[in-house]
């Protein structure tokens, strides 16, 4: 069946794992990890009839992690591309801090994002009163040359609560993304992208919102998120670099938010 199929799995992925055997400790790198997870993605390629265009992760924490924009999606007609790797990030955060998360994992005729009856969230509006989940971080990717690092949407403080809001901004400042900081250690809130959407587009966290769940967006600088630029991505043929450094340290960064906004 197309859509959200669920699996009742965490691939079966950590952030990192030990084992001793002859005081010889094996470590997985998480760049690895990334871009192992990222590998179940295809950016350009419907789904089969025999498997689901979209997958939910199941966890242990009422917090749910969503990257609607894993893979190609159409809006208004019109091709949209990736946001590359936010899928990966979301299964990368969801291994390590036991969040539920779904994710596109192939291009989609519809934009799960900004359609108003999209699949995609019916899905996840079911999965998120199933498990009793109390908040969803929605992940997207913004380009290299934007002047910040992350980009939080809250509209404007009325999609979550002003403590909830509080805990992603202060674990990010913690990580050195700040509203002080500059280029991709700088920090948006509610300005950018406040994910409000408009008549014509109803944003994941405007939709939580309006259905009475706790939300909040991040747009990620792809500096931020993209490890390697893979041969099927929309803009391959354009030289990408990034810091490795800065990906562990936002993904450090997000699993804290994660641990953080479970606490009640």
């Amino acid at each position: 069946m197309r859509g959200g199929k669920l699996i009742d799995s965490a691939h079966g992925l950590m952030y990192r794992r030990c084992c001793n055997k002859g005081n010889i400790e094996m470590e997985v790198d998480v760049i690895e990890q990334l871009i192992k997870l990222e590998n179940d993605i295809r950016y350009q390629e419907y789904a089969s009839n025999s498997e689901p265009e979209y997958l939910h992760i199941f966890g242990t924490l009422p917090i749910m992690i969503s990257a609607p924009h894993g893979a190609v999606q159409t809006r208004n007609g019109e091709k949209k591309e990736e946001d590359e790797y936010t899928a990966g990030v979301a299964m990368l955060v969801g291994s390590r801090t036991g969040a539920h998360v779904i994710y596109a994992r192939r291009k989609s005729r519809t934009d799960p994002n900004a359609a108003f009856a999209a699949p995609y969230k019916k899905s996840l509006h079911q999965i998120v009163q199933e498990n009793k989940i109390n908040f969803v971080l929605d992940l997207h990717g913004a380009n290299e040359d934007r002047d910040f690092g992350v980009a939080i949407g809250t509209m404007h403080g009325k999609s979550c609560s002003e403590r909830e809001k509080q805990i992603i901004i202060g674990v990010l400042e913690n990580h050195n993304i700040s509203k002080a900081g500059s280029g991709i250690s700088r920090l948006d809130i509610d300005n950018k992208m406040p994910a409000e959407g408009d008549k014509d587009r109803e944003p994941i966290t405007r939709f939580c919102h309006d259905n009475s769940i706790s939300a909040a967006q991040l747009e990620i600088n792809a500096k931020l998120r993209i490890p390697i630029r893979r041969n099927d991505a929309t803009h391959h043929d354009i030289p990408f670099l990034s810091d490795h450094r800065s990906i562990l340290n936002f993904i450090d960064a997000l699993s804290e938010v994660v641990n953080s906004l479970a606490v009640r």
